[in-house]
């Protein structure tokens, strides 16, 4: 991973995983055969250069820093002058082949990011040079400078968005809504807990959270400023949030019902608005010592081994919203 952003910013000159550039291009078959004579009306692309592979395995080995000639635009094309795109992991695992959806080889890295408009086909009317657009669906081929792509790829966004959300919203914000909708139903008044809350997605899992009335807990690994991480985090709807220290205690359960006692009786005196709950669901992003933290808060319920058909019938749903079953032997 270090040497493929060694890459990325030889080929970008900028310090930082997320790419911030004055990007350039679209895949390379595009570039080859150009008729020797151009009519002085085509619309040609800037240079580009971008971040290739021609097969799978490990980033920092097969990728490699290209340079591509100018791409004519078609009457429909639009072309991109990319402003920053991120480095996802389904990125490093479609460079090593064992990512389900992948690009076929040679192929150029990157599948999101946001770009501004530089210049357009001749019957390309919905957007204008300088406008900010994201591949939507997210497409492949942004690691690169300038992309070349029909305009049905291209979704308008606002430039007011911090280009750092604006890079990833068409995979972190989903990933997001699928991980409270698939694993249960989840209603207002609920509480999720999750560990990486720093993350896109656990941003954004505060904020759909919220918008839906459904509490979070959120758990962050003890650094250097954590104090403002948990306001910032606040800030976007967490209702509580804990450093991983914080939690190395026995009994989380105490502390979550000590807790719901002093939120009950602040929202007696008016000063907050409802109890959290004990977490219906939790999402471990991280592993280790931080998934155990997670399992703390989960509800669960110790059932002896004859009651295993029940216990089933809990675990599976039939019952309706149950702790998480475990089974004594």
């Amino acid at each position: 991973m270090a040497s493929l952003r060694l890459v990325a910013l030889k080929a970008l000159h900028r310090p930082s995983s997320l790419w911030k550039c004055n990007l350039s291009h679209s895949f390379l078959p595009r570039t080859h055969a150009f008729p020797t004579v151009r009519p002085f009306s085509a619309v040609m692309s800037p240079p580009s250069t971008a971040v290739v592979y021609d097969q799978h395995g490990p980033p920092d080995t097969v990728t490699r820093i290209v340079e591509v000639p100018p791409v004519e635009l078609k009457a429909t094309d639009v072309c991109v002058k990319m402003l920053a795109a991120p480095i996802n992991p389904s990125d490093i695992n479609r460079i090593e082949g064992v990512y389900p959806v992948r690009p076929q080889v040679p192929a150029v890295g990157g599948y999101e990011g946001v770009g501004e408009v530089h210049s357009l086909g001749s019957s390309v009317k919905d957007l204008s040079p300088g406008d900010w657009v994201i591949p939507s669906p997210p497409s492949s081929g942004t690691w690169q400078t300038y992309i070349v792509k029909d305009q049905s790829i291209w979704h308008k966004i606002d430039k007011g968005t911090p280009i750092e959300y604006a890079a990833t919203i068409t995979v972190n914000p989903l990933t997001a809504l699928r991980m409270l909708e698939d694993f249960t139903s989840l209603k207002s008044g609920d509480c999720i807990v999750q560990n990486g809350a720093t993350s896109i997605v656990g941003q954004c899992i505060i904020q759909l959270a919220r918008y839906q009335g459904i509490h979070s807990i959120n758990i962050i690994r003890d650094r250097p400023g954590s104090d403002e991480v948990k306001d910032k985090l606040k800030k976007l709807g967490a209702d509580e949030v804990y450093t991983e220290s914080q939690l190395e205690v026995k009994n989380v359960k105490a502390l979550l019902i000590y807790l719901s006692v002093v939120l009950f009786i602040l929202t007696s005196l008016g000063f907050c608005k409802a109890n959290i709950p004990e977490p219906d669901l939790g999402f471990n992003c991280v592993g280790g010592n931080a998934a155990s933290l997670v399992l703390k808060f989960l509800r669960m319920e110790l059932v002896p081994f004859s009651d295993f058909p029940t216990a089933l019938d809990k675990a599976l749903g039939k019952l309706g919203s149950q702790p998480k079953q475990v089974i004594k032997f």
